[in-house]
């Protein structure tokens, strides 16, 4: 598969002419390169100075393609008998057509037909290297978490099966109930899901956080990088943008924003490190078409390859004790820095673990081996997060039963 990098960050601190730098370095080394855009106000035919598609990747330089991911468009093609039906739904109920329209278009899926169609050019071999400018942080975090979110579990997906057969005996009698398109689209969403989930935390994926060294944008990219932990993705850099460069002709006015600005970089450097850290001085032009662009990605990345994984330590991991004449003793890490340990809160269900800390929360499928462990202490060091799991002792009569396993059991 290709390797895939997605550039995240406030709106506002060059994402779109980090992420086209990158991708431009890319194909002038002789990989195959798309670089994508799934941010609604797109801006990256801007900053590349050409024109580009919205369904068919466009040549821009040998070995570098465009493409500015049109979700109506995505929408059409993917989704068209769901979207039929919500408009039909809607405009029987006396809802004009045009806003029917606009209604069908539910929340989230146009950021997830985005990343769809990334995953499909990831895997079409077609690549060597895509690159993908997001929207602002906050849809990109949601982008991100979607495909998770959406599947609703397993108890999700037997109860779309069963609202299938239902609808199936019930359509001679009602007509306003959706024909077998409609089941077959969204079943194929619900898989779909599963394969992005499992494509966004696989090894040639990674993200990069964008950010100035301002205040704002420093809080901001803190809680991006707590979010990205949360949900096991991995970040392999970040990337400080918009530096003033350091000359003594600048005067007073500009002396007191580098004193500031390097009070931020060493706020940065400390939150974020060991992640490498990636830093971009503003050039004495606008950074607009091919040839400038190289020389940002030259500037920024020196001597390193802009396409490497250029950090691997994976946020979610799990110790193991082995105590002698005792049941096993095990801790599920989470690295969340950022947080305040009395806002995290726990809560069990099965083999599902829900994590709730401040404004964020996660359902995590625990590991095969913590089935039949039991919930202890937990306890915040370090911005780790470790949770203590104990196997139960042979005599206890207490068992975690999967769903699969209550089906096998009541047949």
């Amino acid at each position: 598969m290709a390797r895939v990098i997605i550039y995240s960050g406030k709106g506002g601190t060059g994402k779109t002419t980090i992420s086209a730098a990158t991708a431009t370095m890319l194909a002038q080394s002789g990989r195959r390169t798309l670089v994508l855009s799934s941010d609604p106000a797109h801006s990256l035919a801007d900053v590349l100075g050409a024109s580009v598609s919205r369904d068919k990747p466009t040549p821009l330089m040998p070995n570098l393609y465009g493409l500015e991911v049109d979700t109506i468009y995505e929408w059409k093609r993917n989704l068209g008998g769901f979207q039929q039906f919500v408009t039909n739904t809607y405009s029987t109920r006396g809802v004009e057509r045009t806003t029917a329209a606009e209604l069908a278009n539910q929340p989230g899926l146009d950021e997830i037909l985005a990343l769809q169609r990334v995953m499909q050019e990831a895997q079409s071999g077609r690549w060597d290297a895509i690159v993908l400018d997001t929207a602002p942080t906050g849809n990109t975090l949601r982008l991100l978490a979607y495909p998770e979110l959406i599947i609703g579990g397993g108890a999700g997906k037997k109860f779309f099966k069963v609202y299938r057969g239902l609808a199936n005996v019930a359509r001679p009698f009602r007509r306003d109930l959706p024909e077998d398109r409609f089941f077959d689209e969204v079943n194929g969403l619900l898989e779909q899901m599963e394969r992005l989930s499992a494509f966004l935390l696989g090894p040639q994926v990674s993200i990069r956080l964008v950010l100035n060294p301002e205040k704002l944008p420093l809080l901001e990219t803190r809680r991006a990088y707590t979010f990205l932990n949360l949900y096991g993705l991995l970040l392999d850099a970040v990337m400080i943008n918009k530096i003033l460069p350091v000359r003594a002709d600048l005067g007073a006015y500009f002396d007191y924003w580098q004193q500031l600005q390097r009070g931020y970089i060493g706020e940065i450097e400390a939150s974020f490190a060991p992640t490498p850290i990636f830093k971009t001085v503003l050039q004495n032009g606008e950074p607009i078409g091919m040839p400038m662009l190289l020389e940002v990605g030259a500037a920024t990345f020196g001597s390193s390859d802009p396409g490497a994984v250029l950090y691997n330590e994976r946020p979610i991991w799990m110790e193991q004790w082995n105590e002698e004449d005792s049941p096993g003793h095990y801790e599920l890490c989470l690295r969340l820095p950022f947080l305040e340990a009395d806002t995290i809160d726990l809560e069990r269900s099965g083999t599902d673990l829900t994590i709730t800390a401040g404004r964020l929360q996660r359902s995590i499928a625990l590991p095969r081996l913590l089935y039949d462990c039991a919930l202890g202490n937990h306890r915040y060091d370090d911005g780790v997060l470790r949770l203590e799991f104990r196997e139960l002792s042979s005599g206890s009569a207490e068992r975690v039963v999967t769903v699969e396993q209550m089906e096998v059991e009541a047949a």
